[in-house]
């Protein structure tokens, strides 16, 4: 696995740990900022979400490259 693969792998788990971060934060520990948010903190985690999927694509891809 180079370095590359690396970086990407862990684009992805801080992304994924982030927004899981927020999602305990809004439904869990009900943090009153969160929570008066509406919607924002669990719209910002499903993209973070995302994202921390398409990283772990690209690292897959770079495995798989040599990279």
């Amino acid at each position: 696995m180079g370095p590359q693969a690396i970086i990407y792998f862990g684009i992805a788990g801080g992304a994924a740990a982030l927004a899981l971060s927020l999602l305990y934060d809004r439904y869990i520990r009900r943090d009153p900022q969160a929570v008066h948010s509406r919607g924002g903190f669990t719209y910002f985690a499903i993209f973070m979400l995302m994202f921390s999927l398409g990283a772990a694509i690209a690292g897959i891809v770079a495995v798989r490259a040599g990279r």
